[in-house]
Parts: C-alpha cells; structure tokens; sequence
C-alpha cells in the first residue's frame, strides 16, 4: 500500500477516535455515539484500498453517516436544561469585559440565558382578605342588654307575690294594705372558652394567621354564646302559647297577644330562616297589603306584627318561635370576652407551639319565667 493511501486511512481512523467527543459537546448520546464509531472502525479495519480514490470514497461514505447521526440526534434529543447559575456562567463566558464595560457605560448588561429549567414556587403575595365560614349575622348579645358583675356572682331580687289591695276607700274605714314578696336570684358566671393550638413556623409562614384566627375564634365563640343562652331562655320560659290557630303567621299574632295580655312587652319575636320565609310567604298567599293584620313587610324582606320586629336569627331551631321581653332577660358578664396567645400550655415552650385562647365569664338570666314565651308552631 502506498503512503499516501497508509496516511489517508490512517486519518480516518483518527476521525473515528474524536466522535464520542464532538457527540458529547454536541449534546448527544455519547453511548449511541461509540455505537456508531465502533461499527465504522470495524468496517474499515476489513477494507482493502487500492487507490487514494478508494480512499476519498470510503471517507465520504463515513462522513455521510456521521452527519445523519448529529443530525437526528440533534432533532430528536431535546436541549439539557441548566440550573439558573450554571445557565449565567455559561452566558457570561468570554464577555466579561463585555460585562464591565455596558455596566459602566450604561448601567446594565443584557444577559440572554437559554434551557433554564427553575424550580419551586415564586414569590407570594397573600389577598388581604382570608375567606373563612361565616357566622351568625344576628348574635343573642346584640338584642338584649348586659350587666356587669366584676366579683363573678352577681345577685338580683324577683317579685314572687303580691296581694293588690290599693282601691277606693269608704269614708272613715281603713286603708288596704299591700304585701310584697321578693325572692333573691343568685346568677353565677361560667367561662365560655375555647382554644386552638398551631406551630410558630406557621405563623411565619403565613403572615396573615395572627389576624386571621381571632376571626375564627370570635365566630365561633359567638356561635356557642348564642346556643348557650337560647337553651337557658327556652328551658326557663313559661309565658302563654295558648293558640287555636294552625297558620304560622296568626299563631305568631296570638303569641304576642299572650305577651301583652300578661303586660310583658314583646321586644322581638325570634324564628329560624325557614320559619321567615313561611312566615313572608304566607303575607304573598293571602293577599295582603302593607298594613293589613298589623303585619308590614318591608321591601328588604324585615317584618312587623303588631309593631314587633319578626327576626330570622339562625341560632332559633326550624318551628320553634320565642318571643322576648328583653327588660327581663339578660347577659351578666364578669369577664370580657378576650383573646390571648400563649406559648405556656403543656410542652408548647419545648415544641415551638403556640396556643390561641378565646374566652369570656359570662351567664344568662331570665329573671322572671312568665315573660318569655317559647312555642312550636306545629309544622315537624
């Protein structure tokens, strides 16, 4: 063989020796790309070359299958995703003075950066606004008043008898003489509480918890305060629900009758949502107009019978109506209610716990029975 044909195969088999390289720089499967060069340098390694023309051929029949190789690798692997820092190295390689100079210049430096694959979450913005489960519109303690009992016990009296003896007097006889009796109450305050206990990594991790959880607690606090004093104002209440009627909305009428026939004044009559709205459908079925009955609906949906405000309150069971006199029924508070946190209760210190307390020492009284009038309107 002559030399120029040894030193022609003699280049390709140096060729065959750079290809996992350029196949690795390119990208590509480096394994798939041994594969080829392998198979090539075993097929010339069984050819024999006759003229340097022998040689130029089986260079280019190599060369072709080289370039389909980068080129279906090329489209078919898709390009390495590069970490952000590794993504700016790689963008800032050999323009450094570039860099420094624009900065000086003008500034800033644009720098394009290409197959950055980010991770994680950005940066949060919280809404202002948390969206929690509502609460009773109307709580007990809007609609009847409150005392204040600093010592916890707090102490009323209640007429129990009387004899009325006050009448017109016959000219020289004796006067009539009247006897009262009272009896003392003794009212003695309860907690209403209740407590929620959270991990102080939340409360960094969520900024908006420490005003939120109160929210929580008030609502909830508020719901049990209401179910607290309907049960003490339903168990004590013995006023009149004589009625002969079936209607929801005439025995409603009856049952302020009662009130007033037994000289209590009907502050409000209290019925559950469902009730209110038999009680506005009923005004629709027969017909009435604003006025008629006593009964006034206002356009917004509120209720008058007989000058009492009819209220939906959602903390009245479904059929039930209570009509109150709220001069004798109230709240007596020995504590307001307040919300704490806490890091001493239990192993909170050691654990990193942290615990929201919300309470209130607090009681209901109906002081005298006869003047609230709980009823069942006979629907369930």
């Amino acid at each position: 063989m002559s030399q120029e044909i040894l030193d022609s195969v003699k280049s390709l088999g140096a060729s065959l020796d750079t290809i996992k390289a350029q196949a690795a720089k390119a990208g590509l499967d480096a394994t798939e790309a041994a594969k080829v060069a392998n198979e090539m340098k075993s097929k010339l390694e069984g050819m024999t070359f006759a003229t340097p023309e022998d040689v130029k051929a089986a260079s280019d029949a190599m060369q072709a299958q080289l370039d389909k190789f980068f080129t279906e690798g090329k489209k078919s692997k898709p390009a390495q995703k590069k970490s952000l820092s590794e993504g700016i190295i790689e963008a800032l390689d050999g323009r450094m003075d570039e860099f420094e100079t624009s900065l000086k210049k003008h500034g800033n430096f644009n720098l394009e950066l290409k197959n950055i694959a980010l991770t994680g979450d950005g940066v949060a913005s919280y809404d202002s606004k948390q969206y929690i489960l509502p609460g009773a519109p109307l709580n007990l303690r809007d609609l009847i008043p409150t005392l204040y009992s600093p010592t916890g016990l707090f102490v009323s009296y209640k007429e129990t008898a009387t004899t009325n003896n006050v009448a017109v007097q016959t000219e020289g006889e004796s006067k009539g003489v009247n006897n009262y009796a009272l009896s003392e109450v003794k009212t003695v305050t309860d907690y209403i509480a209740g407590t929620s206990t959270f991990t102080k990594q939340l409360s960094k991790n969520l900024p908006w918890l420490s005003g939120t959880l109160p929210r929580l607690l008030q609502r909830d606090f508020f719901l049990a305060e209401n179910a607290a004093g309907y049960a003490v104002f339903t168990g004590a209440a013995t006023g009149s629900t004589t009625t002969a009627e079936t209607n929801d909305l005439l025995q409603v009428i009856d049952y302020i009758a009662n009130q007033k026939t037994a000289r209590f004044n009907a502050s409000f009559v209290g019925v559950s949502n469902s009730d209110m709205a038999k009680l506005l459908k009923a005004t629709i079925a027969a017909g009435y107009y604003a006025g008629s009955g006593s009964v006034v609906v206002n356009p917004n949906g509120g209720m008058t019978i007989w000058g009492v405000p009819v209220l939906a309150l959602d903390w009245v069971v479904t059929d039930k109506v209570i009509v109150v006199d709220n001069a004798y029924f109230e709240r007596v508070e020995a504590e307001s209610m307040n919300i704490q946190f806490s890091y001493e209760e239990g192993n909170n210190f050691t654990k990193n716990l942290v615990t929201a307390r919300v309470e209130c020492m607090e009681d209901f009284n109906l002081m005298l029975p006869t003047s609230g009038i709980f009823a069942d309107l006979g629907n369930v």
